[in-house]
């Protein structure tokens, strides 16, 4: 009998241990182009520059428009809002729609809408703008975690979105107050809508589709080498980060006052919280040389109880000590949960269609949070109470992960250890 040249090439693959997938496998994955990478991640400046620059956006619209602080909610929920809409419509149809046609909506709507913006400033017709820029901005960046999520080397890509994310969060903390002095809020409104416009030249560079490596889902059983991944784990993952998001919202939204209730000076917060923002950097280098050398789930579960017991410890006393080490822990290891989070989701489906989630889960555990920790403190418990809810959401997401590793531990320890 004769055989096909696939056949015997895949004979060959086998006895030299590799699987016969790679036959089904473009010699170069088109995700992990650096300019692939680099359009994924200008995309997701594009979509995160409002939910970074938020403190000093609302305070411009305060000082510039005279809006009250329940006015200010509405309006900074109307572009969480917005990103949690956008975020789901984007999961919804990115495994099955042209990404650029995608990237190209959520930045027409971000240009248009941020105009709009600058043109009438009434309560209600501004609502719904920032409510588009919010859709837009959900677009655009759960269009760049999908497309990363297609990566090879999802710990190196990720770890890279961070440090860009961080370093352009430190450059809008200082150039936000200039630009407020000078032109007030209109001012922020063109710079978001002036940040956008040479995104638009890079949108060709992000691949169009996933295509799917054969046999290699957790749907498709056809071939038994395969390892069956459950579908409920990278749900799991997807409410370990929700969790852990809730500790984020409500630590990030009440540190500072934590730190005046314990009479610590202002100055000494402000410089506290930057030098921690500017060490943080330093975690994103240093992630990927823990997925070389450990893979991404141990760490992970490391950093997540590290974070855990850095709450608690700040929960039974607040002072000037505990302020920095609780500030500075939360900057460093914040770094490792984003970056293992989403390369572990994104391990177990390339597809990108969970971790396109990932934005609109951690927005609406944002928006929920400071509520939460808002009533603890009304009802006179302090800020150890709200430490310690922290503390609690942490524990939780490390216990609902490590379910998760044990888990593929057993169904599939590539994946379970994978880099």
């Amino acid at each position: 009998m004769n055989d096909s040249p696939n056949t015997i090439k895949a004979r060959l693959l086998r006895f030299s241990g590799q699987s016969n997938k790679s036959l089904n496998q473009d010699p170069e994955n088109k995700f992990d182009r650096p300019t692939a990478v680099l359009a994924a991640i200008l995309l997701g400046i594009a979509g995160t520059g409002v939910a970074m620059g938020m403190p000093l956006f609302v305070g411009s619209l305060a000082d510039s428009l005279g809006f009250n602080e329940q006015q200010l909610g509405w309006i900074a929920s109307a572009d969480m809002s917005g990103l949690f809409i956008g975020s789901t419509v984007t999961a919804m149809l990115v495994e099955k729609t042209n990404r650029q046609r995608l990237a190209y909506v959520g930045l027409t709507l971000l240009l248009v809408s941020n105009a709009l913006s600058m043109q009438n400033q009434d309560l209600t017709p501004l609502l719904m703008s920032r409510l588009v820029a919010g859709i837009g901005a959900g677009i655009c960046y759960s269009t760049c975690t999908a497309s990363l999520a297609g990566s090879r080397d999802t710990a190196w890509v990720y770890s890279l979105l961070l440090f860009v994310l961080v370093s352009m969060n430190a450059f809008i903390f200082f150039i936000f107050p200039i630009i407020d002095a000078r032109w007030g809020v209109n001012g922020i409104f063109g710079f978001y809508l002036l940040e956008t416009l040479p995104i638009l030249l890079v949108v060709p560079l992000i691949p169009r589709y996933f295509e799917p490596v054969k046999h290699t889902h957790a749907e498709d059983t056809t071939d038994a080498s395969s390892p069956v991944i459950p579908s409920t784990l990278p749900r799991l993952c997807l409410a370990s980060v929700f969790t852990f998001y809730i500790m984020v919202g409500a630590y990030w939204a009440f540190i500072e006052r934590a730190g005046v209730d314990a009479n610590i000076s202002p100055e000494f917060i402000s410089s506290t919280l930057v030098w921690a923002q500017v060490c943080s950097l330093s975690a994103a280098v240093f992630t990927v040389w823990l997925a070389r050398h450990f893979g991404q789930a141990k760490p992970l579960i490391f950093a997540l109880l590290l974070m855990s017991l850095s709450m608690l410890v700040m929960a039974q006393r607040i002072d000037q000590t505990t302020f920095i080490f609780s500030v500075f822990s939360f900057s460093f290891l914040w770094i490792f949960v984003d970056v293992f989070q989403l390369g572990t989701l994104s391990n177990i489906d390339h597809s990108g269609r969970y971790a396109a989630l990932v934005p609109a889960l951690q927005g609406v555990a944002q928006a929920i949070a400071p509520t939460i920790a808002g009533t603890i403190v009304l009802y006179g418990e302090g800020y150890s109470a709200v430490m310690l809810l922290c503390g609690i959401a942490t524990a939780l997401a490390l216990l609902i992960f490590t379910s998760v590793y044990r888990k593929l531990v057993q169904v599939a320890p590539s994946l379970a250890d994978a880099k």
